[in-house]
């Protein structure tokens, strides 16, 4: 089971049905945060996960994608994990565990503070990637996953396949 912990802006824009946190230390790894931004006029919607902080952004979120999230998510994560160039089985063992997703409030301040780090970058990095239209996120993403997070002391990319590897 994967957790994903909504920011409240997110949960309003996307109709998800919270349940309550439930917390244990050694499934950090298969619990990941969300929230929405705007760029370019659309919504944007990263995920980011607790222990590893690997990250990836959905650009130009519609209600649409919010109603097969399940899909959305794993899908979006497959094709950020292969443009990593990860090991098709450490991939396929990952998203075992995504028989079933549910939402949370946020509760790590640390990983909302990474996320809207990665944002920021985000709005800076995206003119390398102009025009819109043109625009393939995965090497954006690719970027923003090697870039440090000083709090763990390591790059998001290294940690996720470290912590895959295990």
């Amino acid at each position: 089971m994967i957790t994903i912990s909504c920011t409240k802006k997110l949960f309003e824009l996307s109709h998800f049905i919270e349940e309550p946190i439930t917390t244990t230390p050694s499934d950090e790894f298969y619990r990941w945060h969300a929230n929405v931004f705007r760029l370019a006029r659309k919504n944007n919607v990263i995920f980011m996960n607790n222990e590893t902080r690997f990250c990836f952004i959905l650009f130009g979120v519609k209600k649409i994608h919010f109603q097969n999230i399940d899909e959305v998510f794993t899908q979006a994560l497959i094709e950020n994990l292969r443009f990593e160039n990860l090991e098709e089985e450490l991939i396929n063992k990952y998203v075992a565990h995504i028989d079933q997703i549910t939402f949370t409030k946020t509760y790590n301040r640390s990983v909302l503070g990474s996320m809207t780090d990665m944002v920021l970058m985000t709005k800076f990095m995206i003119e390398d990637y102009l025009p819109l239209s043109e625009m393939t996120i995965l090497p954006l993403n690719k970027q923003l996953n090697r870039t440090p997070i000083l709090k763990l002391k390591n790059y998001p990319e290294q940690l996720m396949k470290e912590a895959l590897r295990k």
